[in-house]
């Protein structure tokens, strides 16, 4: 795998921090083995863009990004093994390829929660000396409780950076980092901008494109992405892109979930992945209006929505969850 390598602009932006992976606020593929030599002496560097998971498959989502001696990683997620990967209970990235530069990860941004982007975090923290993580309030809920799944009383070895709000900037190393609103099946998801004197990167991490039911305008405005610096790449996700089948709005699928509900004769069971909890709020809101009781089962389902409702971001009265 070769990794994308964007040459520096003309003007270069001023530095207004240090090294050492501490953020500073600003004012108001498959694994494959990629080659991240040394910047040659005299000459500008150039940034490298390093997919380590989550190119032409579902799931692994990592990417390194690194400008001169400066790493900040996107997502560290898992990927669950196919059908005829027998023994394995979950695949991650391979990071051999920073094997000996660890002490240049600047920060760990976390887009999400799903498990395809942080469900690695355990492992891969670990094998980095626990850099500094980034992420919403409930992605580093969600991520502190993987890691304590995995290595109970570890994860007090988290270093955390709250984005408290879209409008936050932080610094690390060359990389000046910003965020934006996406549209995700999970509370509290981001895009990412990072900027370097060499250009820019947009991240939108996993997104969807919703739009108004009534008028069929976008509901969130990306228009703001195009003044960012150039030169500037755009990374997107892509699953499902050539299907040119319409989709359904959010606003479809709560409609259908209801009436699935209420005209069910009996007890009904939805499978789902424990992290969409978006979708897990969806079905307590048309369980509490049709007068129904809900039962979650599984420890993971039970811990989300737990950490989900300590942030408010799921409300059920009292008895509905039983």
């Amino acid at each position: 795998m070769t990794p994308t390598q964007l040459k520096p602009a003309k003007r270069r932006l001023r530095r207004s921090f240090g090294r050492g992976g501490r953020a500073t606020p600003r004012p108001s593929g498959r694994g494959q083995k990629a080659s991240l030599s040394s910047v040659t002496a005299g000459k500008h560097p150039k940034l490298k863009i390093i997919p380590l998971g989550g190119m032409e498959e579902v799931g692994k989502n990592m990417t390194v990004f690194e400008y001169g001696n400066d790493i900040v990683i996107l997502d560290m997620g898992l990927k669950f093994p196919e059908e005829d990967q027998h023994g394995i209970d979950y695949i991650i990235p391979n990071i051999s390829c920073l094997k000996g530069k660890e002490k240049n990860v600047r920060a760990v941004i976390f887009s999400h929660g799903h498990l395809d982007h942080i469900g690695a975090s355990p492992i891969l923290l670990a094998r980095l000396g626990y850099p500094t993580i980034v992420g919403r309030p409930l992605t580093l809920a969600m991520v502190k409780h993987r890691q304590e799944d995995y290595e109970p009383k570890s994860s007090n070895r988290l270093k955390t950076i709250t984005i408290k709000s879209l409008s936050d900037r932080f610094s690390f190393g060359a990389f000046r980092v910003a965020f934006f609103q996406i549209e995700h099946s999970i509370m509290d998801a981001v895009g990412v901008i990072l900027e370097t004197p060499a250009g820019s990167v947009i991240h939108p991490g996993d997104w969807t494109l919703e739009r108004d039911a009534r008028s069929g305008n976008p509901i969130v405005d990306y228009r703001h992405l195009a003044r960012v610096k150039r030169p500037s790449i755009l990374m997107l996700e892509s699953l499902g892109a050539i299907d040119v089948r319409k989709s359904g709005t959010q606003d479809e699928m709560k409609k259908n979930l209801e009436t699935l509900i209420r005209t069910a004769s009996g007890r009904i069971i939805i499978g789902t992945f424990a992290s969409q909890i978006e979708r897990i709020g969806w079905i307590i809101q048309a369980a509490e209006r049709l007068n129904k009781k809900v039962a979650l089962d599984g420890y993971s389902m039970k811990m989300n929505i737990e950490i989900a409702t300590t942030f408010g971001y799921i409300k059920a009265r009292k008895g509905t969850l039983i």
